[in-house]
């Protein structure tokens, strides 16, 4: 497709990747025009490490309709951006360092120009031709994957014709990535296989006989790495994988030693330190994820990904863990008057931080009545002082310390619960969820800490 053609332009938010070693003063420019919108704000996302390090951006407004944007080198082999220009004026493609991209955006319609126009079309016009995939009548997993089979080879059909044309080097990125994103959902029809569930011979039936034959053949490698889509996609695999080896669902450990046992080099790093960054970001066990954190750190061989993590997990050691004595703090009850987690040595205490979609209310009120007041006390703490729910127990409310509060106890999501022991220590970090069966499991917890 040469510049002056034109494309229907429907795009979710992805990434503009600029490839290859980048050398000293070469830098990518992005330009173009957007129909009708002077003054509004057009902005530019990069990665030098999608999935491991943190974006950098730059923001400016449309001028008589045009934007235009230069990025600085970097020494770094690859980097990812993603233009938003509003509306559905969003696009990614590939670049290559000193390459040039204009964008000439209209209502319904997409122009394509410079030097870099090529590398941008191939993944636009495959996802275009997986769009155009009818989709199944029927929603059970099989016709899903089947689906998702047909836009695999519908993607493929397109990429071969850029085969020969563009860099070995962006041609495997681009090919993971679109390839990645597609057989990530056909993987992920082994957890939503229908509405009634199915068994697990089923399911390893499912998985087996109808998604692993038809999963893309994608090598993994230095390369692939790079792909974002392929990553996360991989990921999947792993979690499948292990899940038909020992029919159990696998925690974050589990997932981090599957992954270190099962492949190695930069893709291995690069892997790792994305499931490890997404775990912590899904707030999973801290405690777990700190073990493995400090085990990446002894083997990490790639730079950014040891950067990333290290930098995690210094936050991750700042937090608690069972043992350690509990950070003191002082809040206002409700009638205003300080109360201190020290009044309370010699006691077991529940502390539930909440905000106003806490749902915990007859879970810890039934958990309650189960004990002496004399032996075990629940602090509700208010985390954002809206209007508060009658709890069982000691109300406190969230003032100028909260902020100090929340980050010793490593709080990052409500509601959320720690146990401290009669000793001041920290018992429990992240007990059960008492919604899930009734407080059982979190008021054996606390009797396991009466008994300490």
């Amino acid at each position: 497709m040469q510049g002056s053609q034109k494309l229907s332009f429907i795009l979710s938010v992805g990434f503009l990747m600029i490839l290859h070693p980048v050398a000293a003063q070469t830098f990518i420019t992005i330009s173009g025009k957007v129909k009708g919108g002077s003054g509004r704000p057009v902005s530019v996302l990069w990665w030098s490490e999608p999935g491991v390090s943190p974006a950098k951006s730059q923001e400016a407004l449309l001028q008589k309709d045009s934007f235009s944007f230069q990025l600085p080198a970097e020494p770094v082999a690859a980097l990812f951006f993603y233009l938003d220009a509003g509306g559905a004026n969003n696009f990614y493609g590939t670049l290559l360092p000193g390459d040039s991209l204009s964008l000439m955006f209209g209502e319904d319609t997409l122009v394509l120009s410079g030097r870099g126009a090529a590398a941008c079309r191939a993944p636009y016009l495959a996802r275009r031709a997986q769009e155009r995939v009818a989709r199944p009548v029927k929603d059970d997993a099989a016709s899903r994957v089947a689906w998702y089979r047909q836009q695999l080879q519908a993607a493929e059909n397109v990429l071969l014709g850029y085969r020969d044309s563009l860099p070995v080097f962006i041609y495997t990125i681009v090919r993971a990535n679109v390839l990645g994103e597609t057989a990530a959902k056909m993987i992920a029809c082994l957890w939503h296989a229908s509405p009634e569930g199915i068994s697990l011979a089923q399911q390893a039936s499912l998985y087996q006989q109808v998604i692993r034959p038809s999963l893309p053949a994608v090598v993994p490698s230095d390369t692939t790495a790079l792909a974002i889509r392929y990553l996360n996609y991989l990921l999947q695999k792993a979690e499948a994988d292990y899940f038909m080896q020992q029919h159990s669902q696998c925690t974050d450990r589990e997932i981090y030693e599957w992954i270190k046992t099962h492949y190695s080099g930069v893709l291995r790093d690069k892997l790792l330190a994305h499931q490890l960054l997404q775990s912590l970001a899904a707030g999973g066990q801290q405690e777990e994820l700190a073990n493995c954190a400090h085990d990446y750190l002894s083997i990490v061989q790639h730079a950014a990904c040891r950067q990333a993590i290290a930098a995690r997990y210094g936050k991750i050691k700042k937090g608690i863990s069972k043992g350690m004595p509990a950070p003191p703090f002082s809040l206002p009850d409700s009638a205003g008057r300080p109360v201190s987690l020290s009044y309370f040595n010699g006691k077991v205490v529940l502390l539930h931080f909440y905000d106003e979609d806490d749902q915990l209310l007859p879970s810890l009120s039934e958990i309650n009545t189960c004990f002496n007041k004399e032996e075990v006390v629940f602090i509700h703490i208010n985390c954002n002082n809206n209007p508060v729910p009658k709890y069982p127990g000691l109300q406190l409310q969230a003032d100028g310390h909260i902020a100090g509060v929340l980050e010793q106890y490593n709080i990052s999501r409500y509601p959320a619960l720690i146990v401290v022991g009669k000793n001041g220590a920290i018992y429990a970090t992240r007990p059960p969820d008492p919604t899930a069966d009734h407080g059982a499991a979190l008021a054996d917890i606390i009797y396991a800490a009466l008994l300490q």
